[in-house]
């Protein structure tokens, strides 16, 4: 019986391993991926899978209308929403609200010698 567990100790660690490293992780990601997608509303901006960016303009069980341009809307299914942008790279926000920053005052540069010719020599 000792010599059995000897034996067995090894496979036992990796499927602890296989369970902690790959199926745990695996899990949790899967059940953000769900969250992110029933939580999915009208205005939302979004990323498709292929790298489409638009804005949900209406939601069905299994789809959604996304608005890509101006008159231009298609149909995709929720699984191929790859993620929701945050309201970092919205229209709205990419203006610049503060004041530029004030560059440090730098001297004149002179002027360089400027080269006699072309450089080409026959």
């Amino acid at each position: 019986m000792d010599n059995l567990l000897q034996m067995a100790w090894p496979f036992i660690l990796m499927g602890v391993i296989f369970y902690v490293m790959i199926y745990r992780p695996q899990k949790r990601d899967q059940k953000k991926r769900t969250e992110m997608l029933d939580s999915l509303k009208v205005g939302t901006n979004i990323v498709t899978i292929g790298g489409i960016l638009g804005t949900i303009t209406k939601v069905q069980e299994d789809k959604v209308r996304i608005k890509v341009a101006e008159g231009v809307e298609f149909h995709i299914r929720k699984s191929a929403v790859g993620g929701v942008i945050t309201s970092a790279f919205s229209k709205n926000d990419t203006k610049k609200k503060a004041e530029p920053e004030a560059k440090p005052a730098e001297a004149p540069a002179e002027e360089a010698p400027k080269a006699e010719g072309t450089g080409e020599e026959k």
